[in-house]
């Protein structure tokens, strides 16, 4: 079982652990505010912070726009009962200094007493994410090199995997290990709808710059009917379709977007007891898409 965060002070962070795999949560001061909705949970990916908080890419200052997101987050009336980042945290190269700003553009959230969890992009290095959190040298386990996590929501677990191949580098992959531990933890935990939250995009075209292995994924989510939607990043366009009745949601990116028109943002989103309701919250509040929602039932 995933480690219950106990309460901390502002300027402590604390691993989780689950089973032979690693992850790491950065809790505020207590698991969840008082007065969050546990069925709430807010979506972001791609938001790619770099040391200087003027950094721009394609006419976007990436800093502005977490700080936008999170002031929406935080001005919610209910709040959230966790944070996501759906990987690349961090700008080119996963910089230690790009984390020190990112956490501390994050320390709002973890103050108002909001758990955020962070999953790996092909932008990020993990060594230097770990470096900048207390006890990094306590990572350990059966998959030592990949932050991967199961969080528990009264509704749904969601499972948190790690694509990143290489600092950098486009394409990534989940590997064997990984997905072996993948379909042993869906199978042990079919009593609750099960969410998979992945970096890179489902790509299965000749030469891939989303996740290479993925027929692999696929063959342990599609006949494992407890699977019920695999969200992803990394291709900064927001999109939500389906295969063989599992939804795949595509996060938009909080940065800079790849495509004109495409919004950039995050989604609010709120778990009920067949499905999830998602409505997707844009940085430019003018854009035609900001409040878009769509409501995913789960197949049975």
């Amino acid at each position: 079982m995933p480690i219950t965060l106990p309460p901390i002070s502002r300027r402590q962070f604390i691993r989780s652990t689950f089973a032979a795999g690693t992850a790491l949560a950065l809790p505020g001061a207590a698991w969840a505010a008082p007065a969050s909705d546990p069925h709430r949970l807010a979506l972001l990916s791609d938001v790619h912070i770099a040391a200087d908080r003027t950094a721009h890419e394609k006419g976007t200052v990436m800093f502005d726009n977490l700080e936008k997101a999170r002031a929406e987050v935080l001005a919610l009336e209910t709040p959230p009962a966790a944070v996501f980042i759906n990987g690349d945290c961090a700008y080119h190269n996963g910089e230690s200094a790009d984390y020190q700003t990112l956490l501390g553009l994050l320390q709002p959230i973890r103050e108002r007493g909001l758990p955020l969890h962070l999953s790996m992009g092909n932008h990020d290095n993990r060594e230097h994410l770990w470096q900048n959190i207390p006890d990094s040298e306590a990572h350990a386990g059966g998959l030592d090199d990949r932050q991967i996590m199961i969080v528990e929501c009264q509704r749904a677990n969601i499972f948190m995997l790690d694509s990143l191949q290489k600092t950098n580098f486009t394409p990534g992959v989940l590997g064997e290990k990984q997905i072996a531990w993948l379909t042993a933890a869906l199978d042990a935990h079919q009593q609750k709808a099960a969410i998979v939250m992945v970096h890179h995009q489902p790509d299965e075209s000749e030469k891939p710059s989303g996740l290479t292995d993925t027929k692999a994924l696929l063959d342990a989510l599609l006949p494992r009917r407890n699977v019920k939607a695999l969200f992803y990043g990394h291709t900064h366009h927001w999109e939500v379709s389906r295969r063989e009745q599992m939804h795949c949601v595509n996060l938009p990116a909080v940065a800079y977007v790849f495509r004109k028109g495409d919004p950039s943002g995050w989604v609010d989103t709120h778990l009920t007891e067949k499905g999830m309701h998602l409505e997707l919250r844009c940085i430019d509040r003018a854009h035609p898409k900001h409040g878009e929602k769509f409501d995913l039932a789960w197949r049975a």
